[in-house]
């Protein structure tokens, strides 16, 4: 029976989380992450502005918004990849843009939003599990991208790295003008046939 109550409360809190962070999603892009304020979430969400505290600040909830959006993203990705539908002889380029591709929608959906969660990442006050993960999995994704066009495995694992620190790169820029998701990818595939014709050379 306590073992019970503790699963209930946990479930409970877990409940609340999700309240909270789905509430301050709408919020944020509603009206915009400066004019929302930690006691509108709470009123909205009906709890107090403790116990949306207890969540995080605003900072962290931006962050845990965009890192909920991720993690359904490589889900999905996971289950059905995005590279799925392009023909087996796709070259290295065009499957790992292809694969890149969903995340660079998600920040393009609401720019001045992901401005701000950039923002928050480079600060460094919010420590965040999500890009780590995040990192591993599309590294060694592409990292087989390269494989598959007949690049060695010790190759493909730097190249990856390469790109994916390159796709950083293209997003904090981004965050800083007025890129599209057709530019971003330019700028990506770019990198990416720059290392697999270095590749071919060698």
């Amino acid at each position: 029976m306590f073992s019970e109550q503790v699963q209930s409360r946990a479930e409970q809190r877990a409940t609340t989380r999700r309240q909270v962070i789905s509430i301050a999603d709408r919020l944020f892009r509603q009206q915009g992450f400066a004019a929302t304020s930690i006691r509108q979430i709470a009123l909205e969400a009906g709890v107090s502005t403790g116990t949306v505290m207890s969540v995080g600040d605003k900072s962290s909830l931006l962050a845990a918004v965009f890192e909920a959006s991720i993690a359904q993203m490589q889900s999905e990705q996971a289950s059905q990849p995005s590279t799925a539908q392009l023909p087996d002889a796709a070259s290295a380029p065009e499957r790992i843009t292809a694969r890149l591709r969903p995340f660079l929608e998600l920040f393009a959906r609401d720019q001045e939003l992901s401005r701000e969660y950039a923002a928050v990442l480079v600060r460094g006050t919010h420590e965040t599990g999500i890009f780590t993960q995040m990192a591993d999995e599309l590294t060694a994704a592409i990292a087989n991208d390269f494989e598959t066009s007949g690049m060695t495995a010790e190759r493909a694992s730097a190249a990856s790295r390469a790109v994916y620190f390159a796709y950083l790169g293209v997003l904090f820029a981004w965050a800083g003008g007025n890129s599209t998701v057709h530019s971003a990818l330019n700028e990506l595939t770019s990198v990416i046939s720059l290392i697999t014709d270095r590749n071919q050379e060698d």
